[in-house]
């Protein structure tokens, strides 16, 4: 598994015991397997030294395919209330036990950048359509957001999380990648 405590391998059993309980059909499974989100969302009970990191990791990805699906993408959809914070916004996916509090935060702040970044990517869309977007609002500063990232001090333990998405990865991924 390497430093790290997640490797290619056990990203294609967690990938795939997904898929399967899930019955992707073999392209949505393959699209699964290549995500980098999802990956990173696999990837953070392990990196972060959790306890039932298999478990959480499941649980997680479970959330992650419930909430892409379009049949439940609309339960999952951001509404004002969620304007909180973007790692408010993640809470379904952010239930961690024990592990490491720097390396977790780290890690639902390059998905809360992610997350971002399809906002403001979608802003002429949402705009089109009037689909709720926080940046369109006025309630999220991307550019806020990108800066707090790119700024923030990284120690030892939070490289780790390198190993799966680096900050500048996370600046330049979308939900959906």
């Amino acid at each position: 598994m390497g430093e790290t405590g997640f490797s290619d391998q056990l990203w294609d059993e967690l990938s795939g015991k997904t898929a399967k309980a899930f019955r992707m059909w073999p392209w949505t499974a393959a699209e699964l397997k290549k995500n980098r989100t999802a990956r990173l969302i696999a990837a953070l009970p392990f990196v972060a030294g959790c306890e039932h990191p298999e478990r959480t990791a499941l649980a997680h990805l479970a959330t992650f395919v419930l909430a892409s699906s379009e049949s439940c993408k609309r339960v999952f959809d951001h509404d004002e209330s969620d304007n909180a914070s973007p790692t408010a916004r993640l809470a379904p996916i952010a239930d961690f036990q024990g592990g490491d509090k720097a390396v977790i935060e780290e890690g639902m702040a390059r998905l809360a950048m992610i997350m971002a970044n399809g906002y403001q990517k979608d802003l002429e869309k949402d705009k089109k359509s009037g689909e709720y977007n926080p940046i369109l609002a006025g309630a999220w500063k991307h550019e806020t957001m990108a800066s707090g990232l790119k700024s923030a001090i990284t120690t030892e333990a939070v490289k780790t999380i390198d190993s799966v998405m680096t900050k500048d990865e996370a600046l330049r991924s979308y939900w959906a990648q």
